[in-house]
């Protein structure tokens, strides 16, 4: 009797045992294991949860009824946020809310160019926020919203960021999808995607590139980020791997192909497959004029002069491929363009020379040259930077828009005319770090 005693006590013990080790177990398992929901927008849950954030975000008084979207003013347009997903992330033993939202423009034009985005991380009660930001620009044909958005874990311990491709599929087949991968960091939100790469030409419309995390390296608390490109027939016709840089918050090329693009297809838009077209390659441009003119629109000899003297080139041509402008410093050629404002396109009074290399304008690899034509009628240099894109605002001043210039990092340069030229004003960061912040 006293055995079966025994044995019937030990059991238990055992079964105790086996009992705390299992729940253990879970508790342990359930603050390693990083689950991710996606939920559905029009849930009567979801739909409280995103109503609440965007009426404190975007203000309950910019809500459009008709639209179903919060309006923000940005620059000079207006966007309608509208949320794109909201996911339910469980992390360390808490639940959080992943919400992204994207802007529309309700009128828009092929001058638009840049996307807008909001992004939050709020705890499960929707109630206490994490981290937010509200307008994150993205470079966007047309303004347009991303067509999708992909939340992924790029951290062992549960580090999420949003995957988007903006832009798409544009006229006579161009394709533009420029990826962005916004990160949370200190309350904010910021776009890590330094050296990903889109889909850029005509040759690459129908690849399809599909960005995930290698989770094998268990070692590293940062996942690096793979591509894989495939064509119609899902046949892998390129890969490329992008390491984590906390110490700078973006992911850069892991290996020597990302600079090229690997193997991928020219983004040339030249679809010609005529065999007469490869036996007759298309000729340098004749002269200056032409290299900066694809419409045969030709500058004055007295212009002309003015305008590569202020910005120190040459037109040069140093064989079938190698060809463009150089200056005293930069020997390899470079392409510059050339254009004017809408109705001036003959009298050339105002001119915006675009080009260049990392030579002439470092990291940025291209200035932008505003020419406006002075009372002794020779075409004069205003500004000539490094920047990507210009756009004139809606502050008006002397007779001149305020111009706002981007390309270098999160940081954009305001111009104003003083009366007799632009001048340099201020500069505007456009995200937590920018123009040399903390």
């Amino acid at each position: 009797m006293k055995n079966k005693n025994k044995l019937a006590l030990l059991a238990g013990a055992a079964a105790l045992l086996i009992a705390v080790g299992f729940g253990g177990w879970k508790y342990w398992k359930s603050h390693q294991t990083v689950q991710v929901e996606r939920l559905a927008l029009d849930g009567e849950s979801s739909q409280k949860i995103i109503a609440s954030l965007m009426n404190r975000e975007y203000g309950n008084k910019h809500y459009n009824k008709e639209e179903d979207c919060w309006d923000i003013d940005h620059g000079d347009r207006t966007y309608c946020m509208k949320p794109l997903s909201l996911d339910r992330v469980r992390a360390d033993g808490e639940d959080r809310l992943y919400l992204f939202v994207g802007g529309y423009l309700s009128e828009s034009s092929n001058v638009d160019s840049e996307g807008l985005a909001g992004a939050f991380v709020f705890k499960s009660d929707g109630n206490e926020l994490i981290a937010a930001t509200r307008d994150l620009t993205y470079s966007s044909p047309g303004g347009a919203m991303p067509e999708a958005v992909k939340l992924l874990q790029i951290s062992r311990s549960g580090q999420m960021g949003w995957l988007i491709q903006s832009g798409g599929d544009l006229n006579e087949g161009y394709a533009f999808r420029e990826p962005h991968l916004f990160v949370p960091k200190n309350g904010k939100v910021v776009d890590t995607a330094a050296d990903l790469i889109g889909a850029h030409g005509a040759k690459q419309t129908a690849l399809n590139f599909d960005y995930h995390v290698d989770a094998s390296k268990s070692d590293s608390e940062y996942y690096p980020l793979l591509l894989t490109v495939r064509d119609e027939a899902k046949k892998v016709v390129a890969s490329y791997r992008f390491q984590f840089d906390s110490s700078k918050w973006k992911y850069f090329c892991g290996d020597k192909t990302c600079g090229e693009q690997g193997s991928l297809p020219s983004s040339d838009d030249d679809e010609s497959t005529d065999n007469d077209d490869v036996d007759q390659p298309v000729q340098p441009p004749a002269n200056a004029n032409a290299a900066l003119f694809s419409d045969g629109t030709e500058l004055s000899a007295a212009d002309l002069k003015d305008v590569l003297a202020a910005i120190g080139a040459t037109y040069v041509v140093k064989d079938q491929d190698t060809w463009g402008f150089v200056t005293d410093k930069c020997h390899t050629p470079f392409k510059l363009s050339a254009s004017s404002p809408e109705g001036q396109n003959d009298s050339h009074d105002s001119l915006w020379i675009t080009g260049g290399s990392e030579c002439t304008s470092g990291n940025t690899g291209q200035s932008m040259w505003l020419f406006l034509r002075g009372e002794d009628g020779h075409l004069r240099a205003n500004l000539g930077v490094p920047a990507s894109k210009a756009t004139a605002t809606s502050d008006l001043n002397n007779g001149h828009y305020d111009l706002r210039l981007s390309g270098n990092g999160f940081c954009e340069a305001v111009w104003r005319w003083d009366g007799s030229q632009y001048q340099h004003l201020k500069n505007i960061a456009t995200q937590p770090g920018g123009c040399g912040g903390e």
